[in-house]
């Protein structure tokens, strides 16, 4: 069985010596003895059946109820809890869920419960009849998609995909598609079916490259059409009006990143902006809700760039000083992570000298290369993620907590702003003054406007803040590409610079790009993007007979 991987305790650990000492026996059928269960604290586990069975740590699956299983049956009934989780989104919808331990707390430490949008669902009225199938379309065919963390092609029979919609929580870096990029994308599977009936499995990166979200999402009119044919379900007009309006508000795209999603303000939004300053040149940012959503780019601890979108209200004025106040939120999620991976690395190093023979055959390859982690370490990840743009190592969680140390000002600067703008002034040399509530002032080269709606490409915010050199050195001129009018129909499409026939890119005064392409030509252009992997389905008809996926045989009952 191969459950590396899964994000929970898998067995009893022992915390440290200060801690009732537990005795080690691993036979399939041992109990454990639920009295002597303390949480890393030193405090009592309180045991709760409604917490067990949407997240399942180990040590509370093997006491359901009154019911003691053995560690066999808890593993199974964990697979199947953690699957149910990551499909029904529980781990997406807030920074920890729902504390399976009295006394922890399940607030995040840099944001609330409303911060987190890549995993979520598109309003359900924004849901088109591929979104609510449950069939996925591949090259070879239609196939049903499932998740199989525990390698065994989900022999519990749980992880079957309930709608195409799910896919959305599978979505790790929010681009819009669902790739090898994301985090889950090597547990799902595809089963489909031969022309003789035959039962066929194989992992989805077999069957596609990637599966663009936004074919899901439906048009807003065909969205407000769903709505009104609900109309007489409304107990009143002003509740039916109420709904319409808050569907016409809402941007089925703000689920994405980003990068994807906004575009630069041009000259006349400028314009527009300048007209609600007031005599000092600065603008209310109340006066801002209403308009496009605005960001700016900011580089991150890993030196990349990337959009940071502002926020209006929100957050209360801190006492204490911004770096400060960002130092002390990173301590602590460190020394909790810390704390809770040197439990875990405790408990195996002591489990690896108790361990039968018949345990270490089923279990040794997980033993020896533990990948367990407790529901706290998942959202504790998932929070480091979302403040630095890392992907989470506990090299990379070091280095964040060795730049503290270093610089404390600047790297609370390069974690995502946990503070609020208060005004915007422009500056007679184009730039932009962000003021916020934390009493930081920043100076931006450049504003972003959300188009609402989200692109097969992303802005390359590196490029603006590389040198020239850098620049043509480091550029990939295949998958780059710009947005080009055409002459004769004044159509935008997006081309790679390889195929414009680039050859140097040349950075303007004025944040613009000068592209001199073979045949001697200048193009101008305000940005340039990173091409997404696009959904390569092949031509089905191309597919040999033999290699196709063919419907699900109905069976007839005599």
């Amino acid at each position: 069985m191969n459950i590396s991987l899964l994000s929970s305790h898998t067995f009893q650990i022992q915390i440290n010596q200060k801690l009732p000492k537990i005795e080690l026996n691993f036979a399939q059928t041992e109990q454990i003895k639920q009295d002597e269960n303390t949480d890393r604290f030193g405090r009592k586990i309180e045991y709760y059946d409604y917490y067990a069975g949407s997240y399942g740590d180990i040590n509370i699956v093997q006491k359901y109820g009154t019911t003691t299983q053995t560690k066999e049956e808890a593993l199974d009934e964990f697979i199947a809890r953690q699957t149910k989780s990551i499909l029904g989104g529980a781990f997406y919808n807030s920074t920890f869920g729902a504390s399976d331990i009295r006394g922890i707390s399940e607030s995040g430490y840099f944001f609330n419960n409303d911060y987190y949008r890549y995993g979520k669902i598109p309003q359900e009225y924004y849901l088109n009849s591929y979104a609510n199938s449950n069939l996925i379309d591949t090259k070879f065919g239609k196939a049903e998609l499932f998740l199989d963390l525990a390698g065994d092609n989900d022999r519990l029979g749980v992880g079957s995909f309930s709608s195409n919609s799910q896919l959305f929580r599978f979505d790790s870096d929010g681009n819009g598609f669902v790739d090898k990029n994301d985090t889950y994308f090597d547990k799902l599977k595809i089963r489909a079916y031969d022309k003789d009936g035959n039962e066929i499995i194989k992992k989805l990166s077999e069957v596609v490259d990637s599966i663009n979200l936004k074919d899901f999402i439906d048009s807003k009119s065909n969205a407000l059409k769903k709505l009104e044919a609900q109309k007489d379900n409304y107990g009143t007009i002003e509740a039916y009006e109420n709904s319409l309006q808050s569907l016409k508000d809402y941007n089925p795209y703000s689920i994405f990143k980003p990068e994807v999603r906004y575009e630069s303000m041009n000259e006349n939004d400028i314009k527009e902006l300048s007209k609600l300053a007031d005599e000092d040149g600065w603008i209310d940012a109340s006066k801002l809700q209403g308009l496009a959503n605005l960001a700016y780019a900011k580089q991150g601890i890993d030196g990349n760039y990337k959009l940071e979108e502002l926020s209006y209200l929100g957050a209360n004025s801190q006492t204490n000083s911004y770096a400060n106040e960002q130092y002390s939120k990173f301590n602590s999620l460190y020394e909790d992570y810390m704390a809770e991976f040197e439990a875990l690395n405790g408990f195996f190093d002591s489990y690896k000298q108790t361990a039968s023979d018949e345990i270490m055959a089923e279990f040794g390859e997980m033993i020896e290369n533990p990948e367990f982690k407790s529901t706290r370490m998942l959202k504790i990840e998932r929070e480091f993620t979302a403040i630095t743009g890392l992907n989470f190592t506990l090299e990379n969680l070091q280095k964040v907590k060795d730049s503290f140390e270093k610089d404390r000002a600047n790297t609370a600067n390069m974690l995502k702003d946990t503070d609020t703008l208060t005004a915007i002034r422009i500056n007679k040399n184009g730039t932009f003054t962000l003021k916020f509530n934390s009493g930081r002032e920043i100076i931006v080269n450049e504003l972003y406007k959300d188009s609402g709606k989200a692109f097969d490409i992303e802005l390359n915010l590196n490029a603006k803040f590389a040198t020239q050199i850098e620049l043509n050195q480091d550029i990939d001129l295949v998958v780059s590409a710009a947005k080009i009018q055409d002459k004769i129909t004044g159509q935008i499409e997006i081309k790679s610079l390889k195929d414009l026939g680039v050859e140097i890119i040349k950075k303007l005064s004025n944040n613009k790009f000068a592209l001199q392409t073979k045949d001697g030509k200048t193009i101008i252009i305000d940005q340039i993007y990173t091409r997404l992997m696009p959904n390569n389905q092949n031509d089905i008809n191309l597919i040999d007979d033999k290699d196709k996926f063919y419907p699900k045989p109905l069976r007839i009952w005599v």
